[in-house]
């Protein structure tokens, strides 16, 4: 009789693939990622951008507020408790805001 061999596991290497977007795709990718595992911050912020009509390479400033008023909520609540979904909404408001002021002064 021959031994039974315990199935090996294969083990990830703990690379994410990351999404090619623009300077400020990477910059709220960077806020939502201290937040929650990379693993889901990449589909579920393409997703939220998608759903307004926005690409991660062509992701205006307009697109991100409208998916922080529209999608990304409801993402974000997918992957994470209420309360942690509304503090990473605010935290993503506060750095478009530091942007819109940086960019957009009046």
């Amino acid at each position: 009789m021959t031994p039974v061999r315990a199935r090996q596991h294969r083990r990830t290497s703990g690379v994410v693939p990351r999404v090619a977007g623009n300077a400020l795709f990477t910059r709220c990718l960077e806020e939502i990622e201290q937040h929650v595992r990379p693993s889901f911050a990449v589909p579920l912020l393409v997703r939220a951008l998608t759903e307004v009509g926005a690409i991660p390479e062509q992701v205006t400033l307009g697109h991100f507020v409208r998916a922080l008023e529209l999608s990304l909520p409801e993402a974000l609540r997918g992957c994470c408790d209420p309360d942690e979904a509304d503090a990473i909404i605010d935290d993503l408001s506060r750095v478009l805001d530091g942007l819109a002021g940086r960019y957009f002064a009046t």
